[in-house]
């Protein structure tokens, strides 16, 4: 087809259309398919892909223990700087499990249960064995004499009396043990004397759940054996089909709608999820909100950036403790606010676990300088010791990601006491743990196919129909305004030639009269054809119709 035989007009309001619909159909209906597609997926409904991952995640987490082995234990006992070294990581896996579930479909809830299970993995360990021995504070001994010198210092005849007992001899704050024991094979602790303060003692470690039963007169202590595959409390959340937003809140916890740790309502909130599932279509200025029983708080990550993983865009969140003292709305956190608040980069746990004890990232990371200063060994890291998420906003994916939590003791001297009377005045770190998971191909695959081809997909349509839409619009466009401005031309030919049709073309030169020769009938107008030439040189031939003329 020749450029003249198209119909310029028609491909410009068909451009225009195309761009239109494209726009619409990009900038409206695709997002409403995604929404309404992401948002059937991501329910905690009966019998959706959700729901089933949910329940039981199909993969175990990471699960990294490392222990600070003290090599200085005599000094430290005589008021000495401690000298710590990071033993670990020791592999578990981490199984997570929710059973005994029930759907409320009026309060749009799920409860279940939840259970944790944690199996050693030597062969990801090696060269570490588990049976490697270390020297650590004595839990169970500073734990409690702290913890009565802080709160019940009237008490501390009695259960001096009583850890003497026990322990007999009691000779240091530190104990040299195996660390499988002490992480969950257990060490034994001998309850079975008659004394009353003996007695005491073993019944307050026993309804603290600080130690379990082992036989009839010994009770075990081990950090994480009484919580191996063990009920973790009985959970409600929101299953998200009334309001997406809802999606894995935590509604109550143990029949709770809300602690009864902290003095501020605020602090006692549940406020996130149980930070295996979140709610999709968040943004960068929304933080990632999950609570923990363990530390009896939520904790929210906040947006740091753009990242890729696995060769998709994501968001990375990261955690920062803060500083309390110098956040008037965090204050119910402090025991006896703002002067009894912990340093920068910690939190108080002992309102949750009954010990002084301070909760921080790895090394003290972000912490208060001070603290750093006051042992050696520590080496913070920021890309060993953060707190991170890659986060997919759209979804609500964490496709990979690590919490990391180190467990610190707040070590004083025990005043009046022979043995412990001179120990210094330090925050200690004991160990830290880390909780993990990076999707493998499997798991990545599916978004990347389900979201990012539809989101490729939609991208590829908006970008081409806008530029086929705009350039076919305007250069249609201008091809017809030219064609319908343009001037007709019209051609000279001689006096009485045929028109291929026949007929007669009238000449628009100049008459070849004799008056023409001699400029008297020079660029004549156009004449009617029928009129006699003869006519027209007479006319012309008279003065006043050579004026007019």
């Amino acid at each position: 087809m020749k450029l003249d035989e198209l119909n310029f007009k028609k491909i410009a309001i068909i451009c225009g259309c195309t761009l239109v619909g494209g726009l619409t159909f990009s900038f409206g209906l695709f997002p409403m398919i995604l929404k309404f597609m992401l948002k059937q997926n991501v329910l905690l409904k009966p019998g959706t892909q959700m729901r089933w991952m949910f329940e039981k995640i199909p993969f175990p987490l990471d699960f990294k223990i490392h222990l600070f082995n003290v090599t200085n234990p005599d000094v430290v006992m005589k008021g000495g700087k401690p000298k710590i070294r990071d033993v670990g990581p020791y592999y578990f896996e981490e199984w997570k499990e929710k059973f005994d579930t029930e759907d409320d479909l009026e309060e749009d809830t799920l409860s279940f249960t939840l259970r944790n299970t944690w199996i050693f993995r030597p062969d990801i360990s090696a060269p570490l064995t588990g049976d490697e021995m270390i020297t650590v504070p004595h839990l169970l001994v500073l734990g409690v004499f702290l913890s009565v010198q802080r709160d019940r210092e009237e008490m501390m005849p009695l259960i001096s009396s009583g850890m003497k007992i026990i322990f007999d001899p009691l000779e240091s704050a530190f104990m040299t043990v195996r660390v499988m024991d002490l992480l969950f094979d257990g060490i034994p602790v001998d309850c079975g004397s008659e004394e009353f303060a003996a007695k005491a003692v073993c019944s307050g470690m026993e309804s603290e759940g600080a130690v379990a039963p082992l036989n009839e007169t010994h009770v075990k202590f081990s950090m994480f054996g009484m919580r191996n595959a063990t009920d973790a409390g009985r959970w409600v959340v929101y299953r998200g089909v009334k309001n997406i937003r809802d999606l894995g809140r935590i509604v109550s916890y143990n029949g709770e709608p809300e602690m009864d740790i902290y003095d501020g309502d605020e602090c006692n909130q549940y406020i996130g999820t149980d930070s295996t599932i979140f709610p999709p279509f968040l943004t960068k200025q929304d933080r990632l909100w999950a609570w923990a029983p363990e530390i009896c708080r939520s904790l929210g990550a906040h947006y740091i950036g753009k990242s890729k993983y696995a060769g998709m865009p994501m968001s990375l969140f990261k955690l920062d403790f803060g500083d309390l003292k110098n956040e008037p709305e965090n204050h119910c956190f402090c025991r006896d606010p703002p002067e009894d608040c912990p340093p920068k980069g910690t939190m108080d746990l002992s309102m949750c676990i009954g010990v002084p004890i301070l909760g921080s990232k790895p090394h003290l990371l972000d912490a208060d300088p001070k603290l750093l200063e006051g042992v050696d060994g520590l080496e913070p890291n920021e890309a060993e010791h953060d707190v991170f998420i890659h986060f997919e906003l759209l979804s609500g994916t964490p496709v990979s990601g690590a919490k990391k939590l180190q467990l610190n003791l707040e070590v004083e001297p025990i005043r009046d006491h022979e043995v412990l009377g001179n120990l210094p005045t330090v925050v200690l770190p004991m160990i830290w743990v880390e909780e993990g998971v990076s999707l493998n191909k499997t798991w990545t695959n599916q978004l990347k196919y389900q979201l990012f081809l539809g989101l490729k997909f939609n991208a590829t349509v908006k970008w081409l129909t806008i530029i086929v839409g705009t350039l076919g619009s305007i250069g249609a466009g201008f091809m017809h305004y030219k064609r319908t401005s343009q001037v007709t031309q019209v051609e000279q030919v001689a006096a009485g030639a045929k028109s291929e049709g026949g007929g007669r073309f009238i000449s628009v030169s100049a008459a070849t009269t004799e008056e023409g020769k001699n400029g008297g009938g020079g660029n004549l107008p156009a004449v009617l054809d029928g009129l006699d030439p003869s006519g027209i040189s007479k006319r012309m031939s008279d003065p006043a119709q050579k004026e007019r003329y």
